[in-house]
C-alpha cells in the first residue's frame, strides 16, 4: 500500500503546532522578562516605603519637622505607585479573590502622619513611636509577602517555560522520528510496490510465495498470468501518458475483483500476474475468466471507446515446485492465447 497522504498531512499539522510552540517560548520568555521587572519594582517600592516611614519618624523626634512634608509626598507617591503596580502579583485563577494593596500600611501612615502634623506633645511622643514602629513592621510584612509572590509567580513561569521547551524537543525528536519512519515506508514501498499502479512487483510475489510454500493449507495453488493485448498500439496512438493510465486503472480494476488472501502484482510493463492461494485449475481459470470479461467492460475516455483485452496463461502450482517453474507453464499458455488470436483464456495442465 502506497504511504497515505493523511501522514503527510499529520506532519503538517505537527511542524505548525511546532511553529507555534516556538513562537510561544519567545513570546513567554519576553513575559517572563517583563514580568521579572515589574515584580522587582514592587518589591522595591515596598521596600521604600517601609524605609522612607522608618525615616520619616526619625526626622520627626530629631525635631527636624520642616522636611516632613516633602518626605511625607514621596512616601504618599511610593504608595499610589505601589498600588498599581502591584496587581503585576495577581495570577488569574489564583490569586483573584486576594488583595494585595498595601491597606494595613496606607491605613498606619495615614494615622503616623495626623499624629506628626500635631503641635508636638511630650504626651504623644510614646504613641507616635509605637504608630511608627507598627507602620514598619507592617511595611515589612507586606515586603515580604511581596517577595514571596513574586519569587511563586516566577517559579510557575519558568516551570511553564521548561515544559513548553520540553514539549518543543519531544514534537522535534518526534517529527526527527516521524520522518525518519516516513523515509523507510518509502523504501520499502518502492522495494515491494510497484509505484506506477501500487499493485505489489516481482520481488514482492516471490518473497511472498517462499512463504506460501512452506504451508501445506495453501495448496492447492495457482497462477494466473495475464498481458495487456496489443498495449504497444496504445502507447504509439494515444502516447505514454495513456498507456500509464489504462496500466492504472487495469489495476484497481483487478484488486476489486479478488480477495484479499489473493497476490496480483505487475510482472513487468503490461504484464499482471495473480497469486491464487487454496485455489484449484479449475477455480483459477474461473478467476482469469472473470478478469478477462470485467477488463473487456471497462471503459476509459482516454482511449475514445477503445475496448481493453487481455490474453490470460493460466497453471496450477505443484506442491513442492518453485513459482519459477510453473510460470514457465503459464508463460506457454499466455503465449498460445496470444497466437491464438488473443483475449482468451488458456490453461496449461500441471
Amino acid at each position: 500500500m502506497q504511504p497515505k497522504r493523511s501522514v503527510v498531512r499529520r506532519i503538517t499539522v505537527l511542524l505548525l503546532l511546532l511553529m507555534v510552540l516556538v513562537v510561544g517560548s519567545f513570546f513567554l520568555s519576553s513575559y517572563i522578562i517583563s514580568k521579572s521587572s515589574a515584580y522587582t519594582e514592587v518589591v522595591n517600592l515596598s521596600g521604600k516605603i517601609r524605609g522612607e516611614v522608618q525615616r520619616y519618624a526619625k526626622l520627626y523626634f530629631a525635631g527636624e519637622r520642616e522636611k516632613l512634608p516633602l518626605l511625607a509626598e514621596e512616601i504618599e507617591l511610593y504608595l499610589e505607585r505601589l498600588k498599581v503596580e502591584v496587581e503585576a502579583l495577581r495570577l488569574p485563577f489564583w490569586d483573584f479573590d486576594k488583595s494585595l494593596r498595601p491597606a494595613e500600611v496606607e491605613n498606619c501612615w495615614e494615622n503616623l502622619r495626623k499624629l506628626t502634623s500635631l503641635e508636638p506633645d511630650p504626651k504623644l511622643r510614646r504613641l507616635i513611636l509605637k504608630i511608627s514602629e507598627d507602620c514598619w513592621f507592617k511595611a515589612d510584612e507586606v515586603t515580604d509577602l511581596y517577595q514571596e509572590l513574586a519569587a511563586r509567580n516566577l517559579k510557575i513561569l519558568e516551570f511553564a517555560y521548561y515544559l513548553l521547551l520540553f514539549l518543543i524537543l519531544s514534537l522535534n525528536l518526534f517529527l526527527v522520528y516521524a520522518s525518519h519512519r516516513g523515509q523507510i515506508k518509502k523504501l520499502e514501498f518502492r522495494a515491494y510496490y510497484d509505484s506506477l499502479t501500487g499493485v505489489l512487483n516481482r520481488g514482492a510475489v516471490l518473497e511472498i510465495f517462499q512463504l506460501f510454500s512452506k504451508e501445506r493449507y495453501m495448496y492447492p495453488m495457482s497462477v494466473v498470468l495475464f498481458d495487456i493485448d496489443d498495449f504497444k498500439k496504445i502507447n504509439d496512438t494515444y502516447g505514454h501518458a495513456v498507456g500509464d493510465e489504462v496500466l492504472r486503472k487495469v489495476a484497481e480494476e483487478v484488486k476489486r475483483h479478488l480477495r484479499r488472501s489473493d497476490i496480483f502484482a505487475r510482472w513487468g510493463g503490461e504484464e499482471f500476474l495473480v497469486l491464487l492461494p487454496e485455489t484449484d485449475l479449475e477455480g483459477a481459470k474461473a478467476v482469469a475468466e472473470k478478469i478477462r470479461q470485467t477488463l473487456k467492460s471497462l471503459r476509459i475516455p482516454s482511449l475514445k471507446g477503445r475496448e481493453i483485452t487481455a490474453s490470460f496463461g493460466v497453471t496450477e502450482i505443484r506442491e513442492g515446485e518453485t513459482l519459477h517453474e510453473a510460470i514457465i507453464r503459464a508463460d506457454r499458455a499466455l503465449y498460445e492465447a496470444k497466437r491464438s488470436g488473443k483475449d482468451r483464456v488458456v490453461v496449461a495442465e500441471a
